[in-house]
């Protein structure tokens, strides 16, 4: 190689020029057309006039490609050659995009193909891989995610099986109790697989797993009650009946087994308030009761699911606002024993809160006993 045109290919001016012409070959054009467009000061333009003759340089034209070519030709190199020397190799771009579209579709095959051997649907796990979110295909990491849902997919607890704790499934399943951590990509891939999207709050969270047999936290998710006098085997049976007339938080965990209501009126309100006035001016006249809390937890939605499955009626209340409507909404959504408690379901226009009609809860709550 000319060490004196390496020089003068290293220098400001006709590096800028060289640049140019690198990338329009590796866009796969030649430089038998039109001239390079480069931006050189005056002395960058006497530095590529020593190699294009400063008849070139005093004219203000542009650098021919085709000038450029044969000047380099005559001194024993190609450009692609004098680019390689100087530093500034060409790449074949379009070869390596072609070569990265060729890996990107074999790693969203082999995704896919992990994720049905574990048993999800084909469908399910081609629409898995059109989601936002997932790592970009070609570099391996798409398919370490699907291997990791794989694996999460086949140990599933099934239906009649012992539920598991979240961390104690992660750690079994895949080596690490925080892999499934809320945020995490492996907790969000296998869940949408489940037909979740990543849930926005903690209950929601909560409630996403247990359905599919694994429980997230089960003693920080707990539900209020009063005068709540249950049968069963679930623990929250003897719980309620040693608790007497004292209001009592109940957890996730405890409403675990069997809990029976046959016959039950049980009254569910929002605010913690009233509850605690019922406990105070009732004691043990007062109706079985059921405090929300404002957005019903899991433990919540759990206990009152159970209630009606087993025979009770739920008279539900909330307060008269947006957030109370929503409520009572989502209760009788979820739940068909339900029947409103002096509420009514309307967009709420002036708010009017449980507190305010207090008097006459607690008539209601001390009715008949």
């Amino acid at each position: 190689m000319n060490e004196a045109l390496v020089s003068w290919a290293r220098k400001s001016g006709p590096r800028k020029v060289l640049a140019v012409a690198r990338r329009r070959l590796e866009a796969g054009r030649s430089l038998d057309g039109s001239p390079l467009r480069v931006d050189l000061s005056p002395r960058e333009r006497d530095e590529v006039g020593d190699l294009l003759g400063m008849t070139w340089a005093r004219s203000g034209r542009s650098v021919g490609a085709r000038a450029l070519a044969s000047a380099i030709n005559e001194r024993g190199t190609d450009v692609t050659g004098l680019l390689a020397a100087a530093g500034m190799p060409v790449r074949p771009l379009a070869a390596e995009r072609q070569d990265a579209v060729r890996r990107a579709q074999a790693e969203r095959e082999q995704a896919a193909g992990l994720l049905t051997a574990a048993g999800v649907p084909a469908e399910t796990a081609a629409m898995w891989l059109t989601r936002r979110g997932l790592p970009a295909a070609g570099n391996g990491k798409l398919a370490d995610l699907a291997g990791q849902c794989a694996l999460a997919w086949r140990a599933l607890p099934r239906p009649g099986q012992e539920r598991v704790l979240l961390p104690v499934f992660a750690a079994r399943v895949l080596g690490d109790p925080h892999a499934l951590d809320r945020g995490s990509a492996a907790a969000s891939g296998l869940l949408r697989l489940l037909g979740h999207e990543p849930p926005d709050s903690a209950e929601a969270w909560r409630a996403a797993w247990e359905a599919h047999g694994i429980d997230c936290d089960p003693v920080s998710s707990r539900v209020l009650v009063l005068n709540l006098q249950l049968d069963g085997n679930a623990s929250c049976v003897r719980l309620t009946r040693a608790a007497g007339a004292e209001p009592l938080w109940l957890t996730l965990r405890s409403l675990t087994g069997s809990v029976v209501a046959a016959g039950l009126e049980v009254h569910v309100c929002d605010n913690p308030s009233i509850l605690i006035a019922a406990a105070d001016v009732l004691g043990e006249r007062c109706r079985p009761l059921v405090c929300t809390n404002g957005r019903p937890s899991a433990a919540t939605m759990t206990l009152l699911t159970r209630l009606a499955d087993s025979g009770a009626m739920l008279h539900v209340r909330a307060d008269d606002d947006a957030a109370g409507q929503e409520i009572v909404a989502g209760i009788r959504a979820a739940i068909a024993r339900t029947r409103l408690w002096r509420y009514d379901v309307r967009p709420p226009i002036t708010p009017r809160y449980e507190e305010q009609d207090l008097p006459a809860l607690l008539g209601d709550l001390g009715s008949n006993r």
